[in-house]
């Protein structure tokens, strides 16, 4: 994705009220697509791991995707960017493990990486415009 996208990260469509289904930000967007890769790459892990570090990983990217979504209908967005940012870094670091344990390849820890660096550098992007000056 372009770099332009991180200057609509918070952005809600044309409308001047509260979003509504159809006016996600991208940044909600883009994570709602990495959840949805992800979920099916947990359902291949091995059992052992599948509901231990593919639950948590799944539901990490859940909570993530959560307030990021709760942001966008608060006025004072910064605890929710801020929760959204440190779930991603557990997130990441769920990812390490599950490519440690092998229950993912190189390829697709490399995917979740290059996705979740972008969301990141989007979310940054986002709670800094939310900070006050």
């Amino acid at each position: 994705m372009s770099g332009d996208s991180s200057r609509n990260a918070g952005s809600r469509g044309s409308g001047g009220g509260a979003p509504g289904p159809a006016a996600a930000p991208v940044i909600a967007v883009r994570m709602e697509s990495l959840l949805a890769w992800l979920a099916e790459r947990v359902a291949q892990f091995p059992r052992d791991h599948r509901f231990t570090v593919g639950d948590r990983l799944l539901h990490a990217c859940l909570d993530i995707t959560e307030h990021l979504v709760e942001a966008s209908y608060r006025r004072d967005k910064r605890t929710d960017l801020a929760a959204a940012s440190r779930g991603l870094v557990r997130a990441r670091i769920l990812m390490r493990l599950a490519h440690a344990l092998r229950c993912v390849s190189e390829a697709q820890h490399l995917q979740f990486a290059r996705e979740s660096d972008e969301i990141g550098e989007m979310l940054g992007g986002w709670l800094r415009s939310a900070h006050p000056r």
